[in-house]
């Protein structure tokens, strides 16, 4: 049986603190050696858009499978499919727009909780939109933050976000009109931006950065996309990145190596970060989470999100579709 899940059914059994944990198993999993988690396959298309594809193999939770998103004039579409190995079952198939973002701000909670001060109370954020609510949302999950600042460009949309997170999450959220405002004195600074590959589009810079803070950036997932200065690497303590493909992958990081910025001594997989690795050492260090998702955090979450619908009943179940071919 192969159950489809649309946005609104993922985002009614969408679970934050599960996917946290979720997606914090796979990391353990990925650090003992029980994966596969080739880079992603790239592919550009004739409409001036793209075509991406993230596969993972977790022999130890006994499932796989694949992430495709495409990207063809201004809008984007996500899919992923769950197979389980053991029956080699197509489980689920699901729109996964919302289940990225969620993963996404999962994998930055779990960042915050290894690398952020325990004291942290303040958080400064730049970007206000899908992202800029689910990454705020699981630092929530694992800091007892007091209060918030936010900025992005247009004031209509940060005075929105302000109002909408501050009833949800019960603490003070103010907008503000320049990034650097949103990050002055605050202990964690989310970077969420829109990233584009016009390559100019560096929304936070080192200069801000002060002592003791802790950065998460999840923009520039691809070589042409920018969201974080060179300096920002620099002025960094411990550097935690999601995959060593994002070495390859993300503008900012191409670009502080090609600098001489980015010092690959004081860099940590999060995968060991998880299972005990030590980053932050002292109250004073500066700590960067730098991340471009991988498939792993994917499967896990959009595993979490298949069994909430189950227990809720919800989804369609259109049956064995696939036909099974025997192999002698």
């Amino acid at each position: 049986m192969t159950l489809i899940l649309n946005s609104q059914d993922v985002k009614q059994a969408i679970n934050l603190r599960t996917i946290i944990d979720q997606i914090e198993k796979g990391l353990v999993e990925e650090y003992n050696g029980h994966t596969e988690n080739p880079p992603r396959l790239n592919m550009r298309t004739g409409n001036d858009g793209f075509y991406r594809i993230m596969s993972a193999v977790m022999n130890e939770s006994g499932y796989q499978g694949f992430k495709v998103f495409f990207k063809g004039g201004p809008s984007v579409r996500y899919l992923i499919g769950i197979i389980n190995q053991q029956t080699n079952d197509l489980e689920a198939m699901m729109d996964s727009a919302y289940i990225t973002a969620v993963r996404t701000g999962a994998t930055t909670g779990l960042a915050t909780k290894y690398l952020a001060r325990e004291d942290a109370k303040t958080i400064g954020l730049i970007g206000s939109g899908l992202e800029g609510r689910t990454n705020l949302e699981a630092v929530c999950a694992v800091r007892k933050i007091d209060s918030a600042k936010v900025f992005s460009p247009t004031p209509a949309r940060r005075e929105a976000f302000a109002i909408e997170m501050s009833e949800k999450l019960g603490i003070k959220i103010e907008a503000v009109d320049t990034p650097e405002k949103a990050v002055e004195g605050v202990d964690i600074i989310n970077v969420c931006t829109n990233t584009s590959t016009k390559g100019n589009n560096v929304a936070f810079q080192g200069k801000w950065v002060s002592p003791g803070v802790h950065v998460n950036s999840i923009g520039s997932t691809m070589p042409l996309m920018r969201e974080i200065d060179t300096d920002t690497f620099a002025k960094a303590d411990g550097i935690v990145i999601d995959t060593k493909h994002l070495e390859e992958e993300s503008g900012d990081v191409i670009e502080a190596i090609k600098e001489g910025k980015y010092d690959a001594s004081i860099v940590t997989v999060l995968p060991a970060l998880v299972t005990g690795h030590k980053v932050r050492t002292s109250e004073n260090q500066v700590t960067l989470f730098k991340s471009v998702g991988t498939a792993i955090q994917d499967i896990m979450a959009a595993r979490a999100v298949y069994e909430e619908a189950k227990k809720l009943n919800i989804g369609t179940d259109v049956g064995e579709f696939l036909e099974s071919k025997l192999f002698n």
